[in-house]
């Protein structure tokens, strides 16, 4: 198997698998949005939402500490290493924080932690692949979070 294969198929895993993990961002905002009271009864409500936005704006900041890890020690990567907590300590606490906060607090979080996934891959520091990648994830996350805070 060629190198370009690889790349290609590594490349269509991860669309699938970051696809997948945005299933529950839309089904949990279309189930709110649409039926509240079954959101809240069989899929946890604001609860399950605000809890699975938190884990996956961890592993955002974790794809990133795990990025720069295999760089040289330089002033860059140890502020990528300290961004990159932020994530994590943004997820935890929109689950101590009250609504509409802690939605509002995992939106800005998406957002952030898009644009900076975005502009990596436009910099060359990360793959082209990822940030385009980065910015269709993103979008349909921060859309789920804008339809949990309006429903």
């Amino acid at each position: 198997m060629t190198s370009q294969t690889e790349q290609t198929r590594f490349t269509a895993t991860a669309w699938f698998l970051a696809g997948f993990g945005a299933v529950p961002f839309a089904a949990m905002a279309l189930a709110a949005a649409l039926a509240p009271g079954f959101s809240a009864s069989y899929l946890g409500g604001d609860a399950a939402f605000i809890g699975y936005g938190a884990v996956i704006l961890s592993f955002m900041g974790g794809i990133r500490w795990g990025a720069v890890i295999n760089r040289a020690p330089d002033p860059e990567a140890a502020r990528t290493l300290i961004l990159s907590v932020a994530a994590s300590l943004a997820g935890w606490l929109a689950l101590l924080i009250d609504r509409p906060w802690s939605l509002v607090l995992l939106l800005l979080g998406f957002a952030a932690q898009g644009a900076w996934d975005v502009a990596s891959a436009r910099s060359g520091q990360l793959p082209g692949w990822f940030g385009r990648l980065r910015l269709v994830i993103s979008a349909i996350v921060v859309v789920s979070i804008i339809l949990v805070v309006l429903a």
